[in-house]
């Protein structure tokens, strides 16, 4: 009798996650469907690099895409706070090159947001600055 509990529980947990899978794929909006998408990344690489330690000074930020994305949003957050970045999207292009300064010393994240062809996209990384 257990067992059938537990089968009925599992399959009961696995179609409502397919549903709600399929409900974010099919969404009208497309930042809807970020959530619902693999785990892999556009972002295929940056300077500085996701996890890396850098010393100072940092002069720019480079984010690499593959496809190549149209750039829409990047934040650095760090001991001094968000820095909103000015971004002028020219159209899908493989990478991005964003000047930085005044890093001090820390942590530091960095958000951004990109479309494919419509689609959204979104990650973030960190690395630190000594």
């Amino acid at each position: 009798m257990m067992d059938g509990w537990k089968t009925a529980v599992a399959v009961a947990f696995l179609t409502s996650s397919a549903c709600a899978q399929e409900a974010a794929l099919n969404a009208p909006d497309p930042a809807a469907r970020v959530g619902a998408r693999a785990t892999s990344s556009i972002l295929t690489g940056s300077t500085p690099a996701a996890g890396s330690v850098v010393a100072r000074p940092v002069e720019r930020l480079v984010l690499r895409f593959s496809p190549p994305a149209r750039l829409s949003e990047v934040t650095v957050t760090g001991p001094n706070g968000m820095m909103p970045m000015m971004v002028t999207a020219v159209g899908e292009v493989p990478s991005y090159t964003l000047p930085l300064s005044g890093l001090v010393a820390g942590a530091y994240t960095v958000t951004w947001r990109a479309s494919v062809q419509g689609q959204a996209h979104q990650g973030s990384f960190g690395f630190t600055v000594r």
